[in-house]
């Protein structure tokens, strides 16, 4: 089962940062990012529509460049908000980089930021909105859902390689389904070991996780001085 960091191990860094990705990615399968375009048109990676949960900045997020907003301080330490390019080229090439689209039409962009890097990582791209899902060309895709009933047709019809329930979404039968319309499935937002085990009986692919510590062991393992 593999593990997937979320917005880059949130639960012990500062979410969505460089540091923090570039952490996780040295002890997780993969590392999943939020993407948004801000007001110097760059995409750049930040779950809110604002900036206020997470920097010391406010407003919309579209309301700064790139530039002011790598100088913003996410949750009190030095690190700013990313631009997309400087995550790819970041990542290895060995972790796969999971990128969820919060916003409609940043799909072109962010592809010709992948397309133009060096050496781009594995990419799997999501979204809850099935229009921005049919766009992608070229990259696996995942779908983001809260509810089980319609979710395989729905992913299906996509042309989705995978699905992203919910944990409380997650039960043996949407499991069991989803494999074998061979479609994986990641679970989220794990935050307990305990979940990382339920979801392992169930047969998930992979848990989309706060924390080190509730990876796979093998995985959470790959840390100097093991989970934590």
């Amino acid at each position: 089962m593999n593990c997937i960091a979320h917005r880059g191990f949130a639960g012990v860094d500062a979410e969505n940062t460089l540091p923090a990705i570039v952490g996780a990615a040295e002890r997780a399968d993969g590392v999943e990012v939020d993407l948004r375009r801000c007001g110097s048109g760059e995409i750049v990676v930040h779950h809110d529509e604002t900036v206020d949960r997470t920097t010391n900045g406010s407003g919309p997020l579209s309301a700064y460049s790139a530039g002011e907003l790598a100088d913003l301080f996410v949750e009190g330490t030095d690190a700013g908000v990313p631009t997309f390019a400087r995550v790819v080229e970041a990542v290895p090439a060995t972790t796969t980089l999971h990128v969820e689209l919060k916003e409609t039409g940043i799909w072109p962009d962010a592809r010709a930021v992948l397309a133009a890097a060096s050496a781009a990582p594995s990419v799997v791209v999501s979204s809850f909105a099935g229009g921005q899902l049919r766009a992608v060309e070229g990259y696996p895709t995942a779908l983001l859902v809260t509810e089980a009933p319609g979710t395989i047709r729905r992913a299906r019809d996509l042309g989705c390689a995978g699905i992203h329930p919910s944990i409380e979404t997650c039960s043996s039968t949407l499991v069991t389904a989803a494999h074998e319309a061979d479609l994986t499935v990641n679970a989220w937002t794990v935050t307990e070991p305990a979940e990382t085990a339920r979801l392992r009986e169930l047969g998930v692919d992979g848990v989309i996780t706060d924390f080190p510590a509730c990876c796979p062991g093998a995985v959470a393992d790959r840390a100097v001085g093991g989970p934590q």
